[in-house]
């Protein structure tokens, strides 16, 4: 088949805003990386603005619903009235995880025929030139060309060239993993519609680790060019604090309606500084703000709209979200504040990201390198991270007694299992795997072998005729499984042996699905999620159709799981488990 690559000029970018991430913790629950405040203006606009610098004329927002608050999905829908007129721009939600290229499938007539850009909704951009980025494309004939930063730090993904200077693959390994690598992917894209056709038309499909090889199945080149200039993608609490210091930092001018009452320090309207105030800049202070007398504030530090710092606060190298008030003789330093929270009198704040209304299975998504264990509700400090532990505490109780007692119960069965398994087939009772546990931390999972021997060496053969989506392999009629194994398979009794990964402390009765690495590759978001707990013999994944259940729902059930951890939720998919094991629903 011969391809012809669009020659066309590029005016249409598509924003992707979809996607989780772990590292970035409590601060997106409620709404996408792209709707943060980035120097008291939501992320978005700086990218929309660059977008415009560089002569887009039609923007398209793509947006999951997976967050809580539902304002920000108002606020994107009416970004075309913001801008006015000469910049078209739409926002279409995502009623399902779809993956990075099969969020571009779904917007294809919107993209028509020409080139066009593709920007992650967490990359902050400036000074870089699309021109000369779309001059490399058509030059080389690439039908995808990735904006690439050059690196010399340790990081969890990188690129690998073939000798012709084309991209073989990416590697997306998990942070337990890090490794140096020459080139990292700085979430920037230019596609010919070409691409488009090699997407599925359903399911989850990612850009790295499914779109990349078709094309280069095909014979199409997806090459790399190097962005100068400032460009950082936002993956972590770090990667949000720098954005701000360097800015800030860097002779930073604001422009719009801000005022500079002193060198560094800019602030906007309505807002009063007590003459007793000492601020010493690079600072921003936003609208309605009140700093009283014998407050300090020292920069690099960023304070949003509606703000309150109270007599003899102290404010060091922090960034405040709109409505925080810092309570009189407060401390915060090298801190984040989020929306509308208050900072008791008297309180100090070391290295924390104080968030309201915290749930304790939020602690799930805390980055391990910040210690954040206090959370602050209008006038009350709650300790969240002690609520956390105990109930790990529990659960882990829960565990023990329930593993022991079903080892012991089912003594009998297990052994006559034992030698069903031997007398059917040739090979060892028990099947032993390198997965993952939590925090990315390998193990030897146990279960009753259920296939021949060998298994794993015939899948390959058979990889045509895989009947789920996604990165499992699941046959419906498996001509691997063998007699006994359709029998266990079917009542789940193959997975009693994991009962001594949960006595070990390695499982946890409830959780995501123990997979091993590469079977996460699609979705590094999704994984860096799901192995912030224990995995589990069972989970919401598998009492909600398990095999039959379609990747996307899967990864839908871990991240809420993940979410919205708690005892009550534990005991609710336990109890729904024994329904299921019963009426052997989606076992194959």
């Amino acid at each position: 088949m011969n391809f012809v690559l669009s020659r066309n000029k590029i005016s249409n970018a598509v924003i992707l805003c979809g996607g989780h991430n772990a590292r970035l913790g409590p601060l997106i629950r409620r709404s996408p990386v792209c709707m943060l405040p980035v120097l008291n203006r939501p992320f978005i606009e700086c990218t929309i603005d660059f977008l415009k610098d560089n002569g887009i004329k039609n923007i398209i927002v793509s947006v999951s619903d997976e967050h809580e608050n539902r304002r920000g999905d108002d606020y994107l829908s009416g970004l075309r009235h913001n801008y006015g007129r000469g910049l078209d721009i739409r926002c279409i939600g995502e009623n399902r995880p779809r993956g990075t290229a099969g969020a571009l499938r779904d917007l294809k007539d919107f993209i028509g025929d020409e080139c066009f850009l593709v920007i992650n909704g967490n990359t902050f951009v400036e000074d870089m030139d699309i021109d000369e980025m779309m001059t490399g494309h058509h030059t080389k004939s690439s039908s995808v060309t990735i904006g690439v930063k050059k690196t010399e730090r340790f990081a969890t993904e990188g690129i690998r060239l073939n000798e012709d200077g084309t991209v073989k693959d990416f590697f997306t390994i998990h942070s337990s993993r890090e490794r140096r690598f020459s080139y990292i992917h700085a979430g920037i894209y230019i596609f010919d519609p070409i691409a488009l056709q090699f997407i599925n038309e359903s399911g989850y499909f990612d850009i790295k680790e499914q779109l990349i090889p078709a094309l280069n199945s095909a014979s199409l080149a997806v090459r790399i060019h190097e962005i100068e200039g400032y460009c950082r993608t936002v993956n972590s609490i770090e990667d949000y604090y720098e954005i701000h210091r360097t800015h800030l930092s860097g002779g930073f001018s604001m422009n719009g309606d801000m005022t500079e009452v002193a060198e560094g320090v800019w602030v906007g309207y309505n807002t009063s500084i007590s003459p007793q105030a000492y601020v010493v800049g690079p600072a921003i202070i936003g609208n309605n703000c009140r700093i009283a007398a014998n407050t300090q504030i020292i920069g690099p530090t960023v304070i949003g709209d509606n703000c309150r710092i109270e007599e003899r606060a102290k404010i060091r190298e922090s960034i405040l979200w709109s409505g925080v008030r810092v309570g009189e003789g407060s401390n915060m330093n090298y801190c984040i504040a989020g929306y509308g929270i208050t900072i008791p009198s008297g309180d100090s704040c070391d290295n924390k990201v104080l968030i309201d209304d915290m749930r304790h299975g939020d602690v799930n998504l805390i980055p391990s390198q910040h210690k954040i264990d206090r959370v602050v509700e209008p006038g009350v400090l709650q300790i969240s991270s002690f609520r956390y532990f105990v109930y790990l505490g529990i659960k882990r109780l829960m565990d023990v007694l329930a593993s022991s007692a079903l080892l012991i119960f089912l003594s009998p069965l297990i052994f006559l299992t034992a030698i069903a398994i031997k007398m059917d087939s040739e090979g060892q009772v028990i099947f032993r795997q390198k997965r993952c546990g939590k925090n990315g931390k390998d193990f030897q999972m146990l279960k009753f072998r259920t296939m021949v021997k060998d298994a794993h060496s015939l899948q390959q053969k058979l990889a045509s005729q895989n009947n789920v989506d996604g990165p499992m392999f699941k046959l419906v009629d498996d001509p691997r499984v063998t007699k006994i194994g359709k029998i266990l398979r079917k009542t789940s009794l193959d997975e009693l042996p994991q009962l001594i990964n949960v006595l070990k402390g390695e499982m946890s009765l409830v959780g995501p699905r123990p997979l091993v690495m590469d079977e996460m590759k699609f979705s590094p978001s999704w994984r860096s999620i799901r192995l912030k707990v224990k995995p589990g013999i069972t989970g919401l994944w598998q009492v909600q159709g398990r095999s039959e259940a379609p990747f996307h729902e899967w990864i839908r059930h871990d991240v809420y799981y993940v979410k919205n951890q708690s005892l009550w939720l534990d005991i609710k998919i336990l109890l729904k488990t024994i329904k299921v094991v019963f009426k052997k629903a989606g076992a194959y």
